[in-house]
């Protein structure tokens, strides 16, 4: 399987949350607040990446 736009995408979004939760980015940011955006945007990036997948898999497996 080749690499998709979404899979860039989906990837840097991950890295993003990764570091806003580690507070690599706005370490100035209350604790909650990098908690919360850092694990949606981790959240994200991972369904940007498996949601085409899983429904491409379902399309062939109904096919």
């Amino acid at each position: 399987m080749s690499i998709q736009p979404l899979d860039v995408l989906g990837g840097v979004m991950f890295l993003a949350g990764l570091t806003v939760v580690t507070g690599v980015v706005a370490s100035a940011v209350a604790p909650g607040q990098r908690l919360g955006v850092g694990a949606s945007l981790m959240v994200l990036g991972t369904a940007a990446v498996a949601g085409p997948r899983m429904y491409q898999t379902a399309l062939e497996t109904t096919n």
